[in-house]
């Protein structure tokens, strides 16, 4: 009996289709490496924050003391990265001294407490530092990112039961959130800040009282008309709005991070 011998190798067919797959895996892991250190940075930023003020909260409530977190921001294409201070408010004045001294730029240097306070006093410093430098301030706010419509958890009649956010329970845009956070503002790069993050950057504070009370004020010390606020987050350098993510708090002290590609 005659015996055939088949060639051991790979024909032209099979080496062309391992090739394509090969081709193919390499795009989806490049453009997956591409994109995940931003969403690594922008997860970092927002996480930092909320742990911040998740800290704050614990040492106010622990320690019966008023403690602010103070932020100072520059918008998305300009300045330094996000900057914040935690100081305890011994003389319940913070906010008079950020009236007083509009233009302040650090806040554990440049807020010095007012009367009833002796004079040469200072805020006790609990933290201080900045936000990876990569992570903006996002213009328009989580708004901007995800559009107007509402979350289908947020009715109208949801608004007498929660009470969470007081202020502005009906504004257009303000219940993306999904319960408890319905009524948490979300048109602006922080709902609680003052300035335009360009001439003027974003500036503002969350107060903890000692009864687990939270209050807002700008950085020019005027107190928000809203209950609750929020702050949005984007990377630099691409992602696009897709990659946004908020940070939303209520006048209880609840937070969370919300992530705009939900």
């Amino acid at each position: 009996m005659k015996r055939t011998h088949r060639n051991a190798g790979f024909s032209l067919v099979e080496m062309a289709t391992a090739v394509g797959i090969v081709a193919i895996l390499s795009v989806l892991a490049y453009a997956a490496l591409e994109v995940l250190p931003q969403r690594t940075r922008l997860t970092g930023g927002a996480l930092e924050f909320a742990a911040v003020l998740s800290s704050a909260r614990s040492h106010a409530y622990g320690r019966n003391e008023r403690v602010a977190v103070v932020i100072n921001a520059d918008g998305p294409n300009a300045g330094q990265p996000i900057r914040y201070w935690v100081l305890v408010d011994d003389w319940s004045n913070l906010n008079e001294a950020m009236k007083s001294t509009a233009a302040w730029s650090d806040a554990s240097k440049d807020l010095t407490p007012p009367a009833p306070a002796v004079a040469g006093s200072e805020y006790r410093l609990i933290d201080a530092g900045h936000f990876n430098p990569s992570v903006r301030v996002m213009t328009g706010g989580f708004r901007a990112a995800v559009g107007s419509v509402a979350h289908p958890g947020c009715t109208s009649l949801l608004a007498a039961k929660i009470g969470l956010a007081q202020g502005h329970p009906t504004a257009a845009g303000s219940d993306t959130f999904p319960p408890p956070f319905c009524f948490v503002p979300n048109n602006q790069p922080c709902t609680f800040c003052s300035g335009d993050g360009a001439t003027k950057p974003y500036r503002g504070a969350v107060f903890f009282e000692p009864d687990g009370t939270v209050v807002f004020y700008d950085g020019e010390g005027t107190r928000s008309p809203t209950g609750a606020g929020s702050v949005t987050f984007l990377p630099v350098g691409g992602g696009g709005s897709r990659s946004a993510q908020a940070v939303a708090i209520t006048n209880t002290g609840l937070v969370r991070t919300f992530s705009a590609s939900r």
